[in-house]
This record gives structure tokens, sequence and C-alpha cells, in this order.
């Protein structure tokens, strides 16, 4: 859903920094590690590391605070590890749908730099048009200099971010959004630094690591944690499993095979993007199909009642060879409308950009629900993501 195409206009030059994601790249300097090695508990700074504590609004929205310029000026926003962009809706925004958001102000920022240049962000589902600006961040306690975000001046079908599930979001909990893609997204001759990015060049962070625990207990005050640095074993048990990144500069990996009922299927032609800013389990139709048939049997167009929630079968992602179950009370939600019953988390593709890859490969997005049950960890140092088991805290 947040799957990013970006086109940036600056003195007439156009850049699509996302449409060459279909090939495929070596990682340059590959560890010799084998892929899936499990990776042993070693001692971390743990709470000690800069963190953003995270809100979880059921299941759907996970969101953390930031503050920009000098007074601060504080924004809640979505971090998502398939953009790169850190964006915030700005003062000088007029029209109707920004007034309901926390509006970033310049006037009102002894640290602000002007840039003059317009950018276009085209998402899968909206667009946002605003203007680059320089000002200090506050990440995770983190004051971060000069870094360059996006003032939103306009934006279409922004109210359609969380799929069916917009019209009934509290607005006033998005105000913008941080990526969190490595600095080797951009060419040189373009290179805008996300967030973490500045984070490593300031010597601000002890490693280019960055890691998520996401609740989903929705009846936890603690909605989960954005941790900067490493990672912290108080939110998982046991060893990591690694798996190293299949397209450079983007946190996608390979799927071995997806199982289901003793079905086996994917088995070396598929691929995951693992994205902290979906709710979402998206794949191909006919896959998705062939998941979530029970729920066709029911006949409740894709929603069971919470009580039989525990009848579902097992769906099992092997990744790095290494198998994560997802059980029943994994891979569904809540209706918002009716507490009884549960919707399924697994969704097809709507964007024909995706089954275009059919012939190389078939693409998945591997949203919160499976972060929620496997804290994630995203190296950047090593080109790999990990994965260890959740604890319920």
């Amino acid at each position: 859903m947040f799957r990013l195409f970006v086109v940036m206009t600056m003195l007439f030059m156009t850049i699509d920094a996302r449409l060459n994601r279909t090939s495929l790249h070596e990682m340059d300097g590959e560890s010799s590690e084998e892929v899936g090695t499990i990776l042993q508990e070693v001692p971390s700074l743990g709470s000690n590391l800069p963190s953003v504590s995270l809100t979880n609004y059921e299941n759907i929205l996970y969101y953390g605070d930031i503050q920009i310029g000098v007074p601060p000026q504080k924004f809640r926003v979505a971090f998502s590890t398939d953009s790169a962009h850190f964006w915030i809706f700005s003062q000088h925004c007029t029209l109707s749908f920004c007034l309901r958001y926390n509006r970033y102000n310049s006037i009102n920022s002894y640290t602000y730099i002007s840039r003059k240049t317009n950018i276009d962000l085209k998402y899968l589902d909206y667009k946002v048009h605003g203007f680059l600006s320089t000002d200090i961040g506050n990440v995770a306690n983190l004051t971060v200099a000069n870094q360059i975000f996006v003032e939103v001046i306009n934006a279409s079908d922004i109210n359609i971010i969380f799929d069916s599930y917009a019209t009934i979001l509290d607005t006033h909990r998005f105000h913008g959004m941080v990526g969190l893609l490595s600095t080797k997204l951009y060419t040189d001759a373009f290179t805008i630094t996300p967030v973490f990015g500045n984070m490593i060049q300031q010597g601000l962070v002890s490693s280019r690591i960055f890691s998520f625990y996401l609740n989903r207990n929705t009846s936890s005050n603690f909605g989960g944690k954005l941790i900067f640095g490493g990672s912290d074993p108080a939110y998982y048990e046991g060893n990591f499993t690694y798996v190293p990144v299949s397209v450079q500069g983007y946190w996608q990996i390979i799927i071995d095979s997806i199982e289901r009922n003793e079905v086996t299927w994917c088995e070396r032609f598929c691929q995951a993007i693992i994205d902290t800013s979906v709710w979402r389990i998206i794949g191909p139709e006919s896959d998705i199909s062939l998941i979530n048939r029970y729920f066709i049997d029911t006949g409740t167009r894709g929603r069971i009642s919470c009580h039989r929630i525990s009848e579902l079968p097992t769906i099992t992602f092997k990744l790095g060879g290494k198998a994560f179950n997802l059980t029943g009370k994994d891979y569904t939600i809540r209706d918002l409308n009716n507490d009884n019953l549960c919707v399924s988390v697994f969704m097809k593709h709507h964007d024909p950009t995706f089954e275009s890859n059919a012939n190389l490969f078939k693409l998945w997005i591997l949203g919160t629900p499976f972060i929620g049950r496997y804290y994630t960890e995203f190296d950047i140092e090593r080109g790999r993501v990990e994965f260890a088991l959740a604890k319920n805290v």
C-alpha cells in the first residue's frame, strides 16, 4: 500500500527512483555467512538505545512523536521501511483536508532553511505535492541537523491511506511520514539523505541497525517501539535468523516457500517487501485466494466470528531456510464496525505493476501483522533483515 514511486522535479529534471525495482541486484560486500544463519543473542544496550514509543491504533496504524524546528513543533508520524521520504503537512496548505492536521510552520522556526524545490510523491494509493525544506529534526530524542523534508501543500486520495478503515480513523492521529529506506536509493547526482542516514553520518547511533517491536495487543497502552542503533532483548526471545536483501537499497528479501495445510507454493519465485507502514499482508491474487479460501467457504465475505479464529489454518512463510508461522490470531484483526467479527489481513494486489513482475518473480508485502509476530531488525551495514520471535509484553 505504501510502495512508493517517486517523481522529483528540480531545474526541469525528473527522477523516477523506484521504477527499476523489478531488476535484481546482488549486494556489494555480501557477508560470507550462509543465508538463514541463526544469530546468537549478544549483549545489547537494550533500553539505553535511542527509541520512539509507538501507539497502536486497532492494529491498523502505528505512529510515534517527532519534533521539527527551534522551538520544536510536535508531530505524530508513521514510520515506513518502504519509503525514503520524510514529509509533514505544511502551514502553506489551506485546503480543507490540511486543516484537520498539525501543520509545520517555517515562520516559527529559527533554524528553518528554504530550498525552493518542488517535489511530487506518488504512492500506490495516493499522491502528495509540496516543496523541500531543511530544519533541525528530533527523532528518538536525537537532534538531527540539516534534515531535508517535504512540506506537503496538496494531496489526492489522502483519505484512503488505510484502505476502507480510513473513514473511521481519527485524522488527527496522522501528520506525516518518516521513511527508513537506506541512502542507497538515490543516485549520486541528486541525493536526499533520509533521517536514519543523517543519524549515521552525524554519529548519533552506535550501529547502522534499527529494529521494530509492534505490540498486537490493542488493549495495551504500549503499542510498540522503534529502536535506533540495535535491538532490545526485552521484546524478543531466542535467536535471530537473517535473510539478505535481494534488491540493493530496499528492504526486499527472497521467500523460500509458503505453506498452508500441506500445500506448498511460491518456491524460489517469490520475494517480499518488509513494510512497517502497511497493516496488510499483500500478495498475488491467486495466492491470496488460496489462503483466504476458508473465509470464502464460510460465506462471510472475508470475515469470520472472532470466536472461530482458532479454527483457521497456520500459514507458514519460509525465509532463510526457517519456518515463520502465522496463526489465525496473527493474520486477522477485529472489524471496526462489529467487535464479534474478525477480518483477514491477506489482500491481493490492486496495482497491475505488481502482477506485471510475475514473469520474473511474485512480489509480496509483509506488513505489520508479520512484524508484530516477529521482531524485525533492519541491518544496513550487512544488507539484511533479521527476525526473532516477538515477546508478548
